[in-house]
């Protein structure tokens, strides 16, 4: 059995940190991806590669005319990449590294979190904390090369070969630049006098004395050395700030702005500008990679040195904020001035227009329909827009008073409230044309306004910065009302009432941290949930099971009426603004930039939404299930010491992996997960905790 135990921890190092398709969420626009991205980088042989945030990583093979988002969550939002095959990528307290072109990452502990260089295919190097650190193997092992005096800021390392290399920095006290130049790899620094004002955050070297430098000043300038930087002199002034210079060969180079740049075909003498109007990275002076600067997931390909750019990404751009299905195919979301119908399950959009321009808006900020054919939209400033024939047109009605950000709620065909952000509350009898103005209800930030029928509704009411949320509830058609104030949430971004009359209330504190108040007892008493990150949507598409939407790659699930509530990846790294299940595993996600998402698998693996306690433990501990053996489910508890990329997977008798438990970046606490074995057959299992050089397994076994 020891045998047994040894292979398999040796399959679980093999691994990397990889991403299944289980992980259940995916996108439907804009296409091929919609994070922000952050980074490109050619590797040769028309291979290319983009990073983004939330582990966004696309890859090339027909030099950027195409792109396959590759299944991984993993990478950082920096890549670089040595050959076709080999990158490293940033993490936190290390790096992450792909010697199989991107398809899977390993986390290596290291005491730089990115890598800032590499020369010779084997030497690369890195600055965290003003230290300089190097590594000749590839990352494996790190050494310090160069610490900086107090007032020092170390900020960028460049090596000529791999022996020689230059380093700069900035001296607060003398606001003068200091260069340090190595000839043995890093053992010694010698520095080098300057009189040279302010930081040089990048350099480039065509041999040991003639180079150019970036110099950020009063105003950006390129600085040349004949001498190996004992001496400078002033090429040009940069029209922009700089961030990055590159030479393709001893001749050809570009320096980089946010939306500019500048190319040189004389090492750098003279330079041409290019208005680009995107973020650009070249692979050669007419070809590269442009991400869009306010479109910012829409990236584009250009031939002509920026001329003329090629759209990658296709899809909608708006800003999302309701989401709503009829059934299965039909579905409606909202963005700036129009109303957006797919009748083939998100798979294609129609956009409907409403033709109300202005410069600020407007933004349809709501969708509901009370049946097939008969829908209202709220629309921001103080209008209504209402449909009888499924979207195909929209009459427009006037609230009375263009207050901010309306509220609808229509729990019948005639009768329906509203409330706007000010607090101001209306109600209509005849299904949105005229608007009876009852009274003002709170000096409040109202977010939302749901009836449960004719006479029973609440109003949330999120308090001013350090305030209070509130729950406002009436029982005789909006007359009078209650006031309930919720001690742990201050931002009640949305309310949510099921058909067994539990009523959730979701939304954030200032700190950030996410909270879901619930009431089983139609709003008497509140309990509540606290999450790591804010939630800006909840929905019930049964009345145990439930979602709500989060950053940072999350959207949080519960299958028992919100007793417990379980983090799902989610692949927008963003948030979603509105979530709509159309039953308890299909559902869809919907927010700013495009972003719209889908799930058919209920959203993929469960993971634990919290350490079940804060308590720092000392050494990783991986504890024996209970109950085992088990049918059909059992509680497996693991102990992570500190901040890291940890894994926790299933394997059958013969080694095989059948399951993923959890595979992702996790806090220091103690972890417990219930392992529903339903469908599985009897037999033998084990559990691998796997971590930074550390790998434990446990045996369990199944009885059906």
């Amino acid at each position: 059995m020891k045998k047994l135990y040894f292979i398999l921890s040796l399959i679980c190092l093999s691994f990397s940190l990889n991403v299944h398709s289980q992980d259940g969420w995916f996108w439907l626009n804009p296409l091929p991806q919609g994070n922000y991205l952050t980074d490109a980088e050619y590797a040769g042989n028309n291979i290319v590669y983009v990073s983004g945030y939330g582990g966004t990583m696309m890859k090339s093979t027909d030099n950027g005319v195409s792109f396959s988002v590759m299944q991984n969550k993993e990478c950082g939002e920096s890549i670089i990449f040595i050959n076709e095959l080999t990158g490293f990528s940033n993490s936190t307290n290390g790096i992450l590294k792909t010697t199989n072109g991107g398809n899977n990452w390993r986390y290596i502990p290291a005491p730089v979190d990115s890598v800032m260089g590499y020369h010779s295919n084997n030497l690369i190097y890195g600055i965290r904390n003003d230290e300089v650190f190097l590594s000749m193997d590839l990352g494996e092992s790190w050494n310090s090369s160069l610490i900086a005096y107090l007032d020092e800021f170390l900020s960028f390392i460049y090596f000529i070969d791999q022996n020689t290399g230059y380093c700069s920095g900035f001296r607060t006290n003398t606001n003068v630049c200091s260069i340090y130049k190595t000839t043995n790899s890093g053992l010694n620094w010698n520095s080098i006098n300057t009189s040279l004002k302010y930081n040089i955050p990048n350099m480039y070297f065509f041999d040991q004395q003639k180079g150019l430098a970036l110099i950020l000043s009063s105003r950006s300038l390129l600085i040349k050395t004949s001498n190996g930087c004992l001496t400078w002199d002033t090429i040009s002034a940069i029209p922009f700030i700089p961030q990055k210079l590159i030479f393709f060969d001893n001749n050809t180079g570009y320096i980089k702005g946010p939306y500019s740049i500048v190319t040189t075909t004389d090492s750098g003498l003279n330079w041409n500008t290019v208005n680009t109007t995107h973020n650009t990275f070249l692979k050669n002076l007419n070809e590269g990679i442009g991400f869009d600067i306010e479109k910012t997931n829409f990236f584009y390909r250009t031939t002509n040195q920026g001329t003329t750019w090629y759209s990658i990404t296709n899809g909608i751009y708006d800003n999302f904020t309701s989401v709503t299905f009829l059934n299965q195919l039909t579905g409606f979301i909202s963005g700036k001035n129009k109303i957006y119908k797919t009748t083939n399950r998100g798979i294609n959009w129609t956009d409907y227009y409403l033709g109300l321009d202005s410069i600020a808006g407007p933004f349809v900020d709501e969708l509901t329909f009370i049946d097939n054919n008969t829908g209202y939209a709220a629309i921001n400033p103080g209008k209504i827009a209402k449909t009888t024939n499924c979207g195909l047109n929209w009459n427009i009605y006037y609230i009375g008073q263009n207050y901010s950000s309306p509220v609808i709620s229509f729990p019948s065909a005639d009768t329906g409230y509203l409330v706007t952000y000010e607090g101001f509350f209306y109600k209509t009898i005849n299904g949105g044309v005229n608007w009876i103005y009852m009274e003002r209800l709170l000096h409040g930030a109202f977010q939302d306004l749901k009836f449960v029928n004719n006479i029973t509704g609440f109003a949330s009411a999120s308090g001013s910065y350090g305030g209070i949320g509130k729950i406002l509830k009436t029982t005789n058609r909006g007359n009078s009302w209650t006031v309930t104030q919720l001690d742990s949430i201050m931002v009640v971004q949305e309310l949510f009432c099921t058909e067994d009359n539990y009523i959730y209330a979701a939304g954030y504190k200032y700190s950030s941290k996410g909270v879901i108040y619930r009431s089983t007892d139609y709003g008497l008493s509140w309990s509540y949930n606290i999450f790591p990150s804010s939630i800006f949507s909840i929905h019930f598409p049964t009345t145990g099971i439930g979602y709500a939407a989060s950053s940072n790659n999350s959207i949080y699930k519960t299958t028992n009426r919100g007793d417990n509530w379980y983090r799902t990846y989610c692949i927008n790294a963003s948030n979603s603004e509105s979530l709509y299940f159309t039953d308890s595993i299909t559902g869809y996600g919907a927010g700013f930039n495009g972003q719209i998402i889908k799930t058919t698998t209920g959203g993929g693996v469960l993971i634990s939404v919290e350490p079940q306690s804060y308590i720092v433990p000392h050494t990783f501990t991986l504890f024996q299930n209970y109950p085992n053996p088990f049918n059909p489910s059992t509680k497996i508890k693991f102990d992570i010491p500190k901040a890291m990329n940890a894994s926790l997977k299933i394997y059958d008798i013969l080694g095989r992996e059948v399951s993923v438990i959890v595979n992702d970046f996790l806090i220091p606490g103690t972890y417990s997960f219930d392992f529903d074995g339903s469908n599985f057959s009897s037999g033998v299992y084990f559990y691998v905790l796997t971590g930074e050089g550390f790998v434990e397994s446990r045996r369990m076994v199944l009885i059906k």
